[in-house]
């Protein structure tokens, strides 16, 4: 669904999806009910699907990954800080939720409710918290900038992300990602189609919750070549799933 780039989408293509991964048809169509009870999906007539309202944030945030290619600004030092330790730690299903979102924007915890992250994103600290609002965080979440009174505590909260593992990262996923690219049109069309979703949803994930460091602090130029990579991969495997569809369903609608 969210390969379809938030289109409606046929059940017929959900199941042939289902299918490069040994799941039966009557399997997928269960699948498909339930996860329209459940509101994450919504049927838009016969046999055709959207996502539900239950899925609608995490579609448009997963469908949005390429817009991190850009996402950054130069960095003034400061940082986003959002305070938390009032909201309590009792409810662990909101507990979980908070955490999650904050991570996923790039926060780590610098001490007990205090989350901190460099200010170099270009949505601002507005609208960093509006899309924390709209991840389910909590209206009374105190968000604020600041800047550290010395440069031992710059160092402190810069160890709170191991830069080292994401630079080696950036390289490794950047040479599987060509080197699949450069080797993909010698496989099997159906070996080709799992591939480009498995190597590619791995990637996507990567980029996604990719803290988006400043360049003082991490190899830029490493990072931009795995994100252009990933959306270079991302449009060879939508060909792929275009041509596996033309071939088996004569449907020129990519899944």
């Amino acid at each position: 669904m969210l390969a379809g780039k938030g289109r409606q989408v046929k059940a017929a293509h959900i199941v042939l999806a289902c299918s490069m991964f040994g799941v039966s048809e009557n399997s997928a169509r269960v699948a498909m009910a339930r996860l329209v009870a459940e509101g994450q999906l919504k049927s838009a007539g016969r046999g055709v699907y959207t996502l539900g309202r239950q899925a609608a944030f995490t579609g448009q945030d997963i469908q949005g990954w390429s817009n991190r290619l850009t996402a950054t600004c130069d960095w003034n030092g400061n940082f986003y800080a959002v305070f938390t330790a009032h909201l309590g730690r009792s409810n662990r299903k909101q507990l979980q939720l908070r955490e999650k979102a904050l991570a996923l924007q790039g926060f780590r915890e610098f001490e007990q409710g205090l989350f901190l992250r460099p200010a170099n994103l270009n949505l601002g600290l507005a609208g960093l918290q509006e899309k924390l609002l709209a991840q389910g965080v909590e209206k009374n979440i105190l968000a604020f900038e600041m800047k550290p009174a010395t440069p031992s505590q710059i160092v402190s909260i810069q160890k709170l992300w191991d830069i080292r593992k994401l630079e080696k990262l950036y390289l490794s996923h950047t040479k599987k990602l060509n080197d699949w690219m450069q080797g993909y049109s010698r496989m099997k069309l159906e070996k080709a189609a799992r591939d480009a979703y498995l190597v590619g949803s791995q990637a996507i994930y990567e980029v996604r919750r990719d803290p988006l460091l400043p360049a003082e602090w991490i190899n830029a130029a490493a990072r931009q070549q795995f994100f252009e990579s990933v959306l270079r991969f991302d449009e060879t495997g939508t060909r792929v799933w275009r041509e596996l569809q033309l071939r088996i369903l004569k449907d020129e609608e990519v899944i």
